[in-house]
């Protein structure tokens, strides 16, 4: 705190009666302590420049940035607060971002550069290993439909949905924010989560949704059961989902009967059918991940 003494604003006058302060950052040294002060084992005049610097050269300030850079980028990692019990899922992959960080005197876009141009970024093994933020369901789901793509009524309940799935948005629980990963499923939102997709996804009047049926309707007149879930994952995704999950789906579309969409009746009916496999998909484990 005393390294900090004297910064302060400068006090400004609005452009408009009612508009924003434009802050401005202000040191006055007459209420700067110049004596010396002991931070994290360093000793000397510092003023408030110098606590950051001496904060950022800490290996625990490197570790930090590069697993909340994982967990943000790569793959889920455990809530913060059980990080002092919780090895880094990949702790050779935090290595390089450390690395990155030290090698390049504290840059940020450094860190990023080794991340996006690393192999544990395009990992098979971190394929959907983060589970969707419940404002990622929302607004993926939405673009998926090719629903409220601007202003239009309706758009404030739909704003209103990731609340309903735990992420109130703009109101984190505490200054920490939310605790990500597995901790937004449980039942309550799970269900939620299925509900909101499927009910959008299964609308068939829909844009995207009518894209999809489109794209999907773009072969011959016939659509083989394997080919046809397979389109719809690769065009709700693409999604890659178990193989027993996908046989169920497969077999599922074999109970209905042949697929077509030659006349006007059996086009009808292909895109019923479609709505249909969309929602059984956003049920899927594998639709919760990113």
């Amino acid at each position: 705190a005393r390294a900090f003494t004297g910064w302060n604003l400068a006090p400004t006058i609005p452009v408009f009666p009612y508009g924003r302060t434009p802050f401005e950052f202000r040191f006055d040294p007459a209420d700067h302590d110049f004596g010396e002060k002991t931070f994290l084992g360093e000793t000397g005049p510092w003023n408030g420049e110098d606590i950051v610097d001496i904060i950022c050269k800490q290996p625990a300030t490197a570790r930090f940035i590069a697993r909340k850079m994982y967990d943000f980028f790569v793959a889920d990692e455990p809530p913060v607060p059980s990080w002092r019990q919780s090895e880094p899922r990949d702790m050779e992959a935090i290595k390089t971002l450390e690395k990155a960080y030290f090698d390049s005197g504290y840059e940020i876009s450094a860190m990023l550069k080794a991340l996006f141009t690393s192999d544990f970024f395009k990992s098979e093994s971190v394929h959907y290993a983060k589970v969707k933020s419940p404002a990622e369901v929302v607004i993926g789901t939405l673009r998926m439909v090719g629903q409220h793509t601007g202003p239009e009524p309706g758009l404030f309940f739909v704003a209103m949905e990731p609340k309903y799935m735990g992420m109130d948005l703009l109101n984190p629980p505490t200054v920490e924010g939310w605790h990500t990963g597995a901790e937004w499923i449980n039942s309550g939102s799970l269900i939620d989560r299925i509900n909101f997709a499927a009910g959008l996804l299964g609308d068939t009047e829909l844009p995207g949704v009518k894209s999809i049926i489109g794209r999907l309707m773009g072969g011959s007149d016939a659509v083989r059961p394997e080919d046809f879930v397979d389109g719809c994952l690769d065009l709700t995704g693409p999604l890659t989902v178990a193989e027993e999950t996908r046989s169920e789906l497969v077999a599922h579309v074999h109970s209905g009967g042949e697929l077509r969409h030659g006349s006007e009746s059996e086009r009808q009916n292909f895109s019923q059918r479609t709505g249909e496999m969309l929602q059984f998909i956003a049920t899927t484990s594998e639709f919760q991940f990113g």
